[in-house]
């Protein structure tokens, strides 16, 4: 299942899977270097960013918002 990274709480990491379920997870069971809006994955040794998919949903976030904001002029 994929998971995107919310929001950090310390070294809680707060992260919801596409069904809108939420998952809290100690920072030190993520790569170094996760930050919010990334897509992880649980593999058989642990959690890893799937870099791929991250970049595909920020791309659609951007294409999102420029829609919207053009729409307002």
């Amino acid at each position: 299942m994929k998971y995107s990274v919310e929001r950090k709480e310390e070294n809680i990491v707060l992260c919801e899977d596409d069904d809108g379920g939420q998952i809290k997870l100690d920072i030190s069971e993520l790569p170094h270097g996760v930050r919010e809006g990334d897509i992880i994955v649980r593999t058989e040794s642990g959690y890893v960013i799937d870099r791929e998919e991250t970049e595909s949903r920020r791309r659609k976030m951007a294409a999102l918002q420029k829609s919207l904001f053009n729409k307002k002029r």
